[in-house]
C-alpha cells in the first residue's frame, strides 16, 4: 500500500529485465430509500456553502433525461462502485453522480450544479490524494467513462478524453515508439496528473507533462465548451498548465509526444538504511549532474525482509549502451542488498509500482520542494526513519532538474521550477474504518511533516491535503498567483469548481 515503493518489485523487474475530517453529508443527512426514482418528492443535497437544498424528482428526471451517459442516485445500480475512489481513507456518498459519456454531458452537468449551486466534484482517473474527487451530498461529475485516445505518429501528437489512464496513454504512444511525461503508477489518470504539474520517468528529459499541453478543450463554470491553444485562449492554457482544476472541466487534452526508445534500463537499487547518510550525500551531487535522460528517486522504509533500507527507482531512457557507465557511480557506492536493474521496456517500469499503490487501500501524503538536498536535509529525513514508524511509512525525494528546470517560472502556471527534489513523506493503513491504524497512521505523517516543512519551499499541489491551509497554495504558485487569481475571476468567478488545490477568485475569500 505504500505510495512509493522501493522494495516490492524489484525482484520482478529484475526478473524481467489527527482524524480525517468527518463528512459533513454522512454526518448531517442520509439519501432517503428510493431518493432519485421517479416516485421520490424530493433529494436533498449539499450546496456550495455548505448548506443543505433540496432537488425535486423532476429536477432530477430532467438532467437524467438530458444525459447521453447515466445519472445516479443512492438507490441506483452501480452506485456505491462509481462513486469509490483510489484513495480508501474517503467513503464520500454524492447525491448525485453524473457519467458523462462526452462534452454535452459535462455541459449539462455543470448547467445543472451552477443552477442549483450544488457542491461539486470532478472525477477523472479517481486518484486524487485528497479525496476531492468524490464529496459528500453534492454532485459527483464523473468523466472515467470518456475514455477516447488516438495518437498522430505523423505530428507526434495525442488527443486523449479525461478518463484516460496513464497505462492506456503510454501503450499507445509507445506502439508508434512515442512518449511523453505520464507519471510513475499506470492506474492514474492523465487528467488530474497534467493539470497540477505531472512528474514522472522522463521528466528530466522532456519536461512536465503540464509542459507538453499543447491544447484543450474546457468547459468552464458558465457551461460553455471553451478552445484553449497557444493561440487561442492562451492566458487559460497557461493557467490549465499547473493550476489544477480551478478553470473548468477539460474534456480533451493535447500533448506532444517525443521519440523514444521503447527499451530502457531501469529497476530498483536497494541499500541498507545504515549506509543511509553517506549515500543520499553522495546522491545529492550525483543526482545534480546526472543527465537529463536519469530519473533516480529515491526513499528510506522498512521491508519485512530486508528491515530498514534505502531505495532507488531508476529510469535511464538513454542508450543502452551508456546506462551501465551512467548507473555505475550509484551503483557501487555500497554493496546493494537488491540490485534489480537492467533493460526493461518502458511500459514495464510505467507499472511497476502499480501493486503497491493498489485502489481502495487508505493513502495520506504531504510534500514540499527542496531547493537542495543538503546534509540538514538528509540528516532531518535520515534521523525520523531511524526512530520506531509504522510498518508503512516513508520518506522519499522526486527527482527535478534537467529539462523542468529550463521552462521560466512564469511560462506556466507551475512556478517552482527551480526545485531539485520534492520531499514526500507518506503513509498507508488498511481500512477507511480502522480508526485506531488511521489516527496513528495520521499522527506520524503530521507530526513528522511538521520537523521537515521548514526546509522546503512550496510543494506539489496534487499531493494537496485537505488540512493544507490556503498560504500553502499561495506559497507554492509564488509570483504567478495574482495571475491565476485574476483567471479565476474571468472563468469561475463564483468558484463552482473549489474542491481542488484552490486558487480562490478575488471576491471570494481564501
Amino acid at each position: 500500500m505504500k505510495r512509493r515503493t522501493f522494495v516490492t518489485s524489484a525482484l520482478a523487474l529484475g526478473a524481467s529485465a489527527g482524524a480525517l475530517p468527518r463528512p459533513l453529508w454522512a454526518a448531517t443527512t442520509a439519501a432517503p430509500a428510493g431518493a432519485g426514482t421517479a416516485s421520490a418528492p424530493e433529494l436533498p443535497f449539499v450546496r456550495s456553502d455548505g448548506k443543505q437544498g433540496v432537488l425535486t424528482a423532476a429536477e432530477v428526471a430532467e438532467l437524467r433525461g438530458s444525459l447521453g451517459g447515466t445519472l445516479l442516485t443512492a438507490s441506483d445500480d452501480g452506485y456505491d462502485a462509481t462513486r469509490r475512489i483510489w484513495n480508501g481513507a474517503f467513503d464520500r456518498k454524492p447525491a448525485l453522480i453524473a457519467r458523462c459519456a462526452g462534452a454535452a454531458d459535462v455541459t449539462e452537468a455543470v448547467d445543472f450544479a451552477r443552477t442549483h449551486s450544488m457542491l461539486v466534484a470532478v472525477r477523472g482517473g479517481g486518484h486524487s490524494l485528497s479525496g476531492q474527487s468524490v464529496c459528500d451530498g453534492g454532485i459527483m461529475i464523473d468523466l472515467a467513462g470518456m475514455r477516447g485516445l488516438r495518437v498522430d505518429p505523423e505530428s507526434r501528437s495525442a488527443w486523449v478524453q479525461p478518463g484516460v489512464l496513464l497505462g492506456a496513454f503510454d501503450r499507445e504512444a509507445q506502439f508508434y515508439g512515442l512518449a511523453t511525461t505520464a507519471g510513475t503508477v499506470s492506474h492514474t489518470g492523465a487528467a488530474g496528473l497534467t493539470l497540477g504539474g505531472g512528474f514522472g520517468r522522463i521528466a528530466r528529459r522532456f519536461a512536465l507533462a503540464c509542459d507538453n499541453l499543447k491544447a484543450a478543450d474546457v468547459v468552464t463554470a458558465s457551461g460553455k465548451l471553451v478552445k484553449t491553444t497557444e493561440l487561442e485562449n492562451p492566458d487559460l492554457l497557461w493557467g490549465l498548465r499547473g493550476g489544477g482544476g480551478n478553470f473548468g472541466i477539460v474534456t480533451s487534452f493535447q500533448y506532444q509526444l517525443h521519440k523514444v526508445d521503447p527499451m530502457m534500463y531501469g529497476g530498483r537499487l536497494l541499500f541498507n538504511a545504515k549506509d543511509a547518510r553517506e549515500i543520499l550525500g553522495f546522491f545529492a551531487g550525483y543526482a545534480a549532474e546526472a543527465p537529463d535522460e536519469l530519473c533516480a528517486d529515491c526513499g528510506l522504509g522498512t521491508s519485512e525482509k530486508f528491515g530498514p533500507y534505502l531505495g532507488f527507482d531508476i529510469c535511464y531512457s538513454g542508450p543502452l549502451s551508456s546506462a551501465e557507465k551512467v548507473l555505475a557511480p550509484l551503483r557501487t557506492i555500497r554493496k546493494p542488498l537488491v540490485d534489480a536493474l537492467g533493460p526493461a521496456p518502458y511500459v514495464k517500469l510505467q507499472s511497476s509500482g502499480d501493486d503497491s499503490n493498489a485502489p481502495g487501500a487508505c493513502y495520506y501524503e504531504r510534500s514540499g520542494f527542496l531547493k537542495q538536498l543538503n546534509a540538514a536535509v538528509i540528516d532531518a529525513v535520515v534521523s525520523i526513519m531511524e526512530q520506531p514508524h509504522p510498518a508503512d511509512a516513508e520518506m522519499a525525494f522526486v527527482h527535478h532538474g534537467g529539462a523542468i528546470a529550463r521552462v521560466k517560472p512564469e511560462a506556466t502556471a507551475f512556478w517552482h521550477r527551480d526545485a531539485k527534489h520534492t520531499l514526500l513523506v507518506d503513509i498507508g493503513w488498511n481500512g477507511p474504518h480502522n480508526e485506531k491504524a488511521r489516527d496513528e497512521a495520521l499522527h506520524w505523517a503530521r507530526e513528522n511533516w511538521k520537523a521537515v516543512e521548514k526546509l522546503t519551499d512550496g510543494f506539489y499541489v496534487n499531493t494537496v491535503a485537505l488540512d493544507d491551509p490556503h498560504q500553502r497554495i499561495r506559497a507554492t504558485y509564488g509570483a504567478n498567483y495574482d495571475r491565476l487569481v485574476a483567471l479565476k475571476d474571468k472563468f469561475d468567478p463564483t468558484n463552482l469548481f473549489h474542491m481542488n488545490a484552490n486558487v480562490p477568485p478575488s471576491k471570494s475569500p481564501a
